[in-house]
């Protein structure tokens, strides 16, 4: 079994190109499919039939996990009978009518409007460290259109100055670990460069950027609730959070 789906894995890295992320993401997927087939279903892949594949995806769903990660396991399930089938280990394909997914209404993300991001940072108190950090963290959400991830993930070394009077260069690793460059400029040069000169801030250079604890970053979710709690602190009544500051910026520009 590990060899077959080390087969699919090289399959799947040859063939298709998908992302080594997504590679991964789908390898995993399956290794749980067989182990749930051995233990739940105690079967084995030849004999799988379609009734036995919605019984997977019920068990998913009963989990509690969100719909991407079943999208996820519903697209590596398709990939995987596929390839059994072209490789001939199986006759036919039982995943091959597998029902669509409901797909979620999406909430229409309305960025916030640039007098309410003003007011929202300004109601940070940037005397002490955390209001410090916390407003830094929403100005560059705001100003340079960051993903949550993509913010919490930065390092000290991430940011480098010495580009000319007042601009830095922001180094990011986005999704599917793409790297890109951002130049900051101004007023939020000056502002990363005064929190990295507080005392409290990290000086290492592999350190976070911007730690929750001594050694370690903050988390995706603190950051989405420091947002939102300052949001209504600040008494904004339209919806607030990290992903709405980076369509802001979208619109901005």
């Amino acid at each position: 079994m590990i060899a077959l789906i080390d087969l699919f894995r090289k399959e799947l890295l040859k063939v298709n190109g998908f992302s080594a992320s997504t590679v991964e993401t789908y390898t995993i997927s399956i290794i749980d499919f067989c182990r749930f087939v051995k233990n739940e279903l105690r079967t084995d892949l030849t004999h799988i039939r379609g009734p036995q594949l919605l019984k997977w995806i019920r068990y998913l769903k009963n989990t509690g996990i969100g719909h991407s990660r079943i999208e996820n396991h519903h697209y590596a399930l398709k990939s995987f009978f596929a390839f059994l089938k072209k490789s001939a280990h199986i006759g036919s394909n039982p995943a091959q009518n597998l029902p669509l997914l409901i797909t979620r209404r999406r909430r229409i993300t309305k960025p916030i409007s640039t007098r309410n991001a003003f007011k929202l940072l300004d109601s940070f108190d940037q005397s002490t460290w955390h209001g410090l950090r916390n407003y830094t963290m929403l100005a560059m959400l705001w100003t340079l259109g960051l993903r949550t991830s993509e913010l919490t993930a930065l390092k000290v070394n991430s940011f480098e100055t010495g580009h000319g009077n007042k601009i830095g260069l922001l180094k990011i690793r986005g999704k599917n670990k793409k790297q890109r460059a951002l130049f900051v400029v101004e007023r939020m040069f000056d502002q990363l460069t005064r929190y990295l000169a507080h005392p409290r801030s990290p000086k290492k250079k592999r350190a976070a950027l911007f730690p929750a604890q001594p050694d370690s970053a903050i988390s995706n979710n603190r950051l989405q609730n420091i947002v939102k709690e300052q949001a209504q602190k600040t008494g904004i009544k339209s919806r607030v959070t990290p992903r709405v500051l980076r369509h802001a910026f979208a619109t901005e520009m």
